[in-house]
């Protein structure tokens, strides 16, 4: 799947209410000192004289013929004859009003958006393959009827209405990913579209895209706040930004501003990752984020004739390697933050970025990059020769590490010794709770073993108005209690940097791991004096782990904790439950120095992603209690 298209789920900022919402305001000064115009010279020099699009241009019979021959673009033509014959839905007022009047990201207007959008792909590759011309016509009439459109923004980015009533021009995901295949089609084709069309998605790509981002980058316009933003939006919106300016802007010294702008703002993405690779966002978003990024890339690589290597910039490399060192066993990733349980790094994005990082690594190799499938201009990046298929493949490796650690992150992996009877892999979450897309899950914890997942973070919602809202925490997935974590005098955690967990030890050896947090901040009880969450992870055997919880309060209070599973369970003794899924189990040995407490089951009805619903074991301590301490034992068992 082209990087561009990991989108369907993950397309929202938690920043984007307070951001995006805000009145048109002309700004003071260049954002953070604009862009220095010696950079745009020197950028200059290293540009062609004509605009830089990936792919062949028509009149390359053989480039297009050569593509035509591939697997990947065999099925292109006849995709987009159906569209000939199947009527253009129409983008009517009543389909964008609908998640203003329901709250959610309904189907019907992603399902009339996508096929409105994707007849730009499908006509332009397919006119590219057969060039006689009958594509030409329907691909005019659609862009015609885009260009009409009010925005081209996500409806659930126009909670106001202010884009749609042309009060503000806000550039977002959607308006991106239709430029860069707008400024494609418009590079590819060329006069093969008439003059009147052209000059239509040109005006308009001014008025959505290229005005708005030079004014908010010069102090004289709207603020554009995902240009600074340490998040997917920065590299998202500037991968499609600069691919469209560098598709049709005539003028060298124009395009040269704008790779200027996404060399120097992308730092700002790149800084997200906290100078150790650690993606706060998660899985999901690494491949839509980064993977626009590695786009971005390879597009001012080639358009500067390998002059610029954005590849190269402080961070990108350890932000590159996320994949590989968050993954656990079995190609099992944790599902921090808002991403589906299952979510994992796209094969050929992690295949490009092996090749191109000369990474070596066995477990990520396609044979073949060539793809039709997503925008124009992401497949025709792989498809075509760039910058990793021109490197020779490294010889093959093995990626792997007992502990991987991002202190960034407050993130720990560990895993067996190799070929040792250990099947217990683990990961453990410390950070804050201000993190992009965040959860309110300091001191979560995943327990894997062999393939199964069976303790874990559950992973994030389906989005609604209230994901991004002022109630983002009212979701039980969101809030701490869908985590694994304690509860205090009947509190949940608290949002906010100011909740953040407090690292007090680490000693990681060839036989075992500590890990030991403070989690005091991320309650608001006056009363709590103290509160450390300890990880011992034992190699030993088939493996072992310890979760201790040491609580002091100034006045007596009551003392919670829980386990989170999608799988099974029961109580085997008193003290002691079976979590299975699959003929994988693990047994937990519950202590709590003879404190009476009681086990209560609940069923997470929030929407996920992957359909399923977690259910949530509480163990509760009975009665308010000055101190304490609660350990959880847990072990490889067989599934009973």
């Amino acid at each position: 799947m082209p990087a561009n298209k990991f989108i369907p789920i993950f397309a929202a900022a938690f920043m984007l209410v307070a951001g995006s919402e805000k009145t048109p305001a002309a700004a003071a000064a260049p954002l953070e000192g604009g862009v220095s115009p010696q950079r745009i010279q020197e950028i200059s020099a290293m540009l062609g004289d004509k605009p830089f699009a990936f792919g062949p241009k028509i009149d390359d019979r053989e480039g297009w013929n050569r593509l035509a021959a591939t697997r990947a673009y065999s099925g292109v033509v006849k995709s987009a004859e159906k569209l000939l014959t199947t009527p253009m839905p129409e983008m009517t007022e009543e389909l964008y009003m609908l998640f203003k009047k329901t709250g959610r990201r309904t189907a019907d207007y992603n399902r009339a958006r996508g096929q409105r959008y994707d007849r730009v792909s499908r006509f332009t590759q397919a006119e590219c393959i057969e060039n006689q011309g009958r594509f030409i016509k329907p691909l005019e009439a659609a862009l015609r009827s885009i260009c009409q459109e009010k925005t081209w923004i996500y409806n659930f980015h126009d909670g106001s209405l202010a884009d749609y009533t042309g009060k503000k021009i806000t550039i977002d995901l959607s308006s991106v990913d239709l430029a860069q295949n707008l400024g494609e089609c418009l590079f590819l084709l060329g006069d093969k579209l008439s003059a009147e069309t052209r000059q239509l998605v040109m005006a308009k790509l001014r008025e959505r895209i290229f005005d708005p981002y030079h004014k908010a980058v010069d102090g004289t316009g709207m603020k554009q706040w995902w240009i600074t933003a340490d998040m997917n939006w920065n590299s998202v919106c500037h991968a499609g930004t600069v691919a469209a300016a560098l598709a049709v802007c005539p003028d060298r010294s124009e395009r040269a501003f704008f790779v200027a702008a996404a060399e120097k703002y992308s730092a700002d993405f790149l800084r997200g990752f906290g100078g150790d690779g650690y993606c706060a966002e998660g899985m999901g978003y690494w491949n839509y984020g980064f993977g626009n990024y590695i786009q971005l890339c390879e597009t001012v690589y080639q358009a500067t004739r390998g002059k610029l290597d954005l590849y190269k910039l402080k961070g990108a490399r350890d932000a590159a390697l996320y994949p590989v060192r968050i993954r656990l066993l079995n190609d099992i990733y944790p599902a921090y933050a808002d991403c589906a349980l299952n979510s994992k790094p796209g094969m050929q994005l992690m295949s490009y970025i092996n090749r191109r990082y000369e990474l070596g690594l066995n477990d990520f190799v396609v044979p073949d990059f060539a793809t039709a499938s997503g925008g124009v201009a992401s497949a025709l990046m792989y498809s075509c020769s760039n910058s990793a298929t021109a490197r020779p493949a490294a010889a093959g490796k093995e990626f792997y590490e007992l502990h991987s650690l991002f202190e960034h992150g407050g993130v720990l992996n560990c895993r067996p010794l190799p070929q040792s009877a250990c099947r217990l892999t683990v990961s453990f979450k410390g950070g804050h709770n201000n993190e992009p897309h965040n959860h309110n899950d300091l001191g979560s914890f995943v327990v894997v073993l062999g393939k199964e997942s069976l303790i874990l973070d559950p992973g994030g919602e389906v989005y609604t108005a209230r994901t991004f809202s002022k109630d983002r925490y009212l979701s039980k997935l969101l809030n701490s209690y869908g985590h694994p974590v304690p509860v205090i005098a009947g509190k949940l955690q608290r949002p906010g940097a100011e909740a953040r967990a407090v690292i007090v030890t680490k000693n990681f050896t060839d036989l075992s791991d500590t890990y030991v947090m403070d989690l005091r901040s991320a309650y608001e009880v006056p009363a709590l004096q103290a509160l450390k969450r300890s990880f011992v992870y034992r190699r030993a055997g088939e493996g072992s782990l310890t979760v201790t919880d040491d609580f002091t309060f100034t006045a007596a209070q009551t003392f919670g904790s829980a386990l989170i599973t999608y799988g099974q369970w029961k109580r085997l003794s008193p003290r002691e439950l079976l979590v299975y899924q699959n003929q994988e189990a693990v047994k937990v040995a519950i202590d709590t120095g003879g404190v009476p407490f009681e086990i209560t089951e609940e069923v997470i009805k929030e929407e996920t992603h992957n359909k399923a619903q977690p259910t949530r074991i509480g163990i509760n301590l009975t009665g308010p209690l000055l101190k304490g301490r609660v350990i959880f034992t847990i072990t490889p068992s067989a599934a009973k």
